[in-house]
């Protein structure tokens, strides 16, 4: 497990927000990794907390965000999984979002993706860009747009401009990854 830093994070936002990297088994399998990562978010918030692990309740409740039992329920908490690693952030002041995407996952038709879901805006700009340049754009747009939909507890759904003005409620910011992988962090602009 190692720390991830945002650099360009205001101070005192910086000070409530805390990014780590989990190394999990390389395969689709995410039992595993889940179980992982909710260890390390248990150990990670007992220490910020300074509380046992074990006082520590995980509610996980299908199809919504990851989140914390009273009296924590207010702390943001998200988490993004590909094979061999996995992300998990923690928020002591509001909603939070991460998303992970490993270079060589991308799929190859990310044109029409970009066009159904990041809007004609990113998607035009993404047409523009020399083909090598292309699978490194559309991973950077696509994980900063699934932190912005995770930070605002949104399921994936296709790019309208009602969604585009919710998703502007949320600063983003790239964490800065080992080669051939790509993340975002979002969280509530104040």
């Amino acid at each position: 497990m190692f720390v991830l830093t945002p650099a360009d994070l205001p101070l005192a936002t910086a000070r409530s927000i805390h990014c780590r990297a989990i190394i999990t088994p390389d395969t689709r399998q995410r039992t595993v990794a889940r179980s992982l990562v909710r260890q390390a978010l248990r150990d990670t918030l007992a220490g910020m907390l300074q509380v046992a692990p074990d006082t520590i309740t995980l509610v996980d409740t299908p199809g919504q965000p990851l989140q914390l039992a009273a009296p924590w329920h207010g702390i943001g908490l998200s988490v993004s999984h590909e094979p061999g690693l996995s992300l998990l952030a923690i928020n002591l002041a509001g909603p939070v979002g991460v998303d992970l995407l490993q270079l060589a996952t991308v799929p190859t038709d990310f044109d029409a993706v970009a066009r159904d879901y990041l809007g004609p805006a990113a998607a035009s700009a993404l047409a523009g860009l020399p083909a090598a340049q292309r699978q490194v754009a559309f991973a950077r747009a696509w994980t900063r747009h699934e932190a912005q939909l995770k930070c605002l507890a949104l399921d994936l759904r296709e790019w309208t401009p009602e969604l585009a003005t919710r998703l502007a409620g949320c600063t983003v910011t790239e964490l800065a990854m080992a080669a051939g992988w790509i993340a975002a962090l979002a969280f509530p602009q104040h």
